[in-house]
């Protein structure tokens, strides 16, 4: 370890033994919780409201032995976060990489990085529905967000080795209550504009409610396309619906049922939105060349290719607990199915006639969940239970060179993929003392992963065509999930907590390898990954529950690391790099801390910031490089944010925001960065019981900001240039919602 590693974790490791300090518990211990005033903060405002329901018990935050964030509904209005893309801006060590505007989204927590060449290291839960793979979609009607970081692998299996989101949209309501909400905003390239609300009450008194919330949306590209062969330089149209319904036909029996439907219509757009970084070189490379002398700018760029993208989701989920006296039974199960077409992968990226592209896929998901979990014992408590994940993935490419329209690809047969996951689990509390309390967990997880391809060719042009031979692979994969934990209540309102867990993600198939004629099943297939994560935390809040504040430290180590790299044969000869491998390994140290304060009544005050020394111990990327030592790809150094807010008693308000994002490396061989970056947001309005207002913006000073992958040009080759998609514009808008 570097004398740099050695000082950071040492100065973390002091920030914590100073919150251990006598002076700092005697200050915490001035006067017990009984003998304070009753602060005037509301209710939602108290920290003691703050509920964690990510282990599956609810539980206070103070008494949460996970690092979590959790956004209340009062928390996710004040900072409008009305889209996925948003939630990193509010947890410290989360980051969001994306394909494009409203792509898939690849989560990064705590230097474990996702990309889209391997999957998601971390899920999202929507009301109990898992989410393996995401797209930036709406938020809508959202009780509360809850941001873990580390693994949780105990509770919900594969795919979830460096943290969760767990989402919670508003339950159906036992009295009339309703919204409507129109959003207008404005950016370089365009406008949008939406309109989003909810309507909830009771259908049988005391028995069933329900609710009916949808979203209409239509926005602009904030990349225009100007080069486009179709006319369209690219919006989106979004109409969302969901339903829900509470049964309660007695006070033991809790049903819950949701539905929803997602429709994306998007012409002139490609889901992936890669753009030049450097728009100098971009311009003299291909200005003249390709572009018909126009130069690209910040937030418009020249692609020829045909651009239309249609999404289509279908979401379905059931849940029901049963209070048995002795515990309770909780039982869910959901089905959800995507539809995905994509036009319009420009390989040149550039106005030239050259390779076009095309990816659709349709993905059908399966959950079913049974579990008990007993009462909270004085001295013990715990939770059984078993799942059942399945999914299956026809994906199909399609190809064409030179000019031509939208019904001019030509597609290769499709490809399918097939997952099954059972797993058996169960967790326990031991209460060794009333403030001393004992954790442990195991999962056992059973993965099988299978492939077909069938026969055929996808033509890139040129004389290149890429020949698909008949391939029909599976594989199991095992492994088993362990978490210990210890959680100590200093006092009623500073706690310490330690951990250490087991994270995991099956093992694959690379179908290169098998289209490149590679026999050898060391190249075809690729192990599982695991990684061990280690973290001792806090979680402090003020006397009269107007601060909290919570941190960790902690240290991450995965030997059996998936990653594109070098691939050998059983001889130990390289063959290509173009496959992922699983005998590459990491290292991920850092510190991060958050708080929120509310001074007054009036003004508060939220502030987060996280630092990560994460960096490849092993990746061999080709014959000659291995990147040991370079830092972590979608890693920033570090990431911060802060908001101050101020309501006047009539209702007004007015809230500041800036976040911060240091270096980050875009690929693993370093050698594409987003520079350190800052940005600022505003909003100014009226809450008021029945009607708001507010004037916002985002990204004030128009940062152009890489916040994806870069890739180099598909066609012309290495031509000095890094390619990526990009995070927003400025935004500027007006949002005003009616309350009933």
């Amino acid at each position: 370890m570097s004398s740099s590693h050695l000082y950071g974790a040492h100065a973390a490791a002091a920030a914590l033994m100073a919150l251990l300090s006598p002076s700092a518990l005697a200050q915490s211990q001035t006067a017990p919780p009984t003998e304070q005033p009753e602060p005037e903060a509301s209710d939602e405002l108290r920290e003691d409201t703050i509920t964690v329901t990510g282990s599956k018990r609810d539980t206070a935050l103070i008494d949460s032995d996970l690092s979590v964030t959790v956004l209340s509904t009062e928390a996710i209005d004040q900072a409008r976060l009305r889209d996925f893309r948003r939630i990193d801006d509010l947890a410290p060590n989360v980051q969001f990489n994306e394909s494009g505007q409203r792509g898939s989204i690849f989560i990064t927590v705590r230097g474990v990085e996702s990309n889209p060449f391997i999957i998601n290291r971390a899920a999202v839960y929507i009301d109990g529905i898992p989410f393996r793979e995401l797209s930036n979609s709406v938020l809508n009607q959202i009780e509360s967000i809850e941001v873990l970081r580390g693994p949780q692998g105990t509770l919900y299996g594969a795919n979830t080795e460096s943290g969760l989101i767990i989402v919670n949209t508003k339950a159906p309501t036992d009295a009339l209550t309703g919204n409507v909400r129109l959003t207008g905003t404005k950016f370089p390239s365009g406008n949008g504009i939406e309109a989003d609300g909810a309507i909830s009450g009771p259908l049988v008194k005391d028995v069933l409610s329900g609710s009916l919330a949808f979203n209409l949306a239509h926005e602009d590209a904030f990349v225009e396309n100007r080069g486009t062969s179709t006319g369209e330089t690219g919006h989106f149209d979004e109409t969302f619906l969901q339903g829900r319904l509470r049964w309660t036909p007695n006070d033991r029996l809790t049903v819950n049922a949701t539905a929803y439907w997602l429709d994306l219509d998007a012409p002139g757009i490609f889901d992936q939105q890669y753009v030049p970084l450097d728009l100098n070189l971009y311009n003299m490379l291909y200005a003249d060349f390709a572009n018909g002398g126009r130069q690209a700018d910040d937030w418009f760029t020249f692609e020829d290719a045909p651009k239309y993208t249609t999404e289509e989701e279908w979401v379905a989920g059931l849940s029901a607990s049963y209070e048995l006296g002795y515990g309770t039974l909780d039982f869910a199960a959901s089905y959800r199915k995507l539809e995905e077409d994509a036009k319009g992968l420009d390989f040149d990226l550039t106005a030239y006639a050259g390779i076009n592209g095309r990816e659709a896929e349709e993905e059908e998901f399966h959950n079913v969940e049974l579990r008990f979990t007993s009462p909270v014992g004085e001295h013990f408590d715990y939770i059984v239970g078993a799942s059942y994940y399945e999914d299956y993935e026809l994906n199909t490419k399609a190809s064409f060179f030179g000019m031509g329209g939208l019904d001019s690809y030509i597609a290769a047969p499709a490809q399918r993929k097939d997952s099954q996951d059972t797993s058996l689990f169960g967790s326990a509390n031991w209460y060794v003392t009333p403030r001393f309390r004992l954790s442990g967990g195991l999962r056992y997880d059973r993965a099988k992963r299978g492939t077909l391809q069938r026969e055929g060719q996808l033509d890139l042009g040129f004389g290149s065509i890429v020949y698909y031979p008949d391939a029909d692979l599976s594989k199991t994969f095992d492994a088993y999930l362990p978490r210990l934990a210890a959680h100590y209540k200093v006092t009623e309102d500073f706690s310490i907590h330690a951990s250490a867990a087991r994270g995991y993600i099956p093992g694959g198939f690379n179908l290169v390898a098998v289209q490149d004629g590679f026999t050898d099943e060391d190249v075809i297939s690729y192990d599982s990954e695991t990684l061990w994560s280690r973290e001792i935390g806090f979680k402090w809040r003020s006397a009269d529950r107007r601060m909290r504040a919570s941190g960790a430290i902690f240290y991450i180590t995965s030997d059996n690391w998936q990653e594109v790299q070098i691939a050998t044969d059983a001889a130990g000869r390289p063959v290509s790099s173009d496959y992922i491998g699983s005998d590459a390994s990491i290292q991920s140290q850092g510190v991060e801390f958050e708080t929120h304060w509310q001074a007054t009544e009036a003004f508060s005050v939220d502030a987060h910031i996280g630092y990560v020394d994460a960096e490849y111990r092993d990746l061999q990327l080709d014959e000659t490089l291995n990147v040991r030592g370079q830092s972590i790809q979608f890693v920033p150094e570090y990431d911060g944010g802060l908001a101050l807010r101020y309501e006047w008693p009539m209702g007004l308000f007015v809230r500041a925001e800036a976040g911060f994002n240091g270096e980050t490396a875009l690929r693993a061989r370093g050698d594409a960065v987003q520079e350190a970056v800052t940005v600022f947001g505003f909003q100014a309005g009226y809450e008021g019981e029945r009607f708001a207002a507010r004037l916002f913006g985002e990204n004030l000073t128009d940062e152009r900001r890489a916040s994806g992958l870069a890739i180099e040009n598909l066609l012309f080759g290495t031509d000095g240039l890094f390619y990526s998609p990009l995070d927003a514009p400025r935004i500027v808008g007006v949002e005003l919602e009616a309350r009933f």
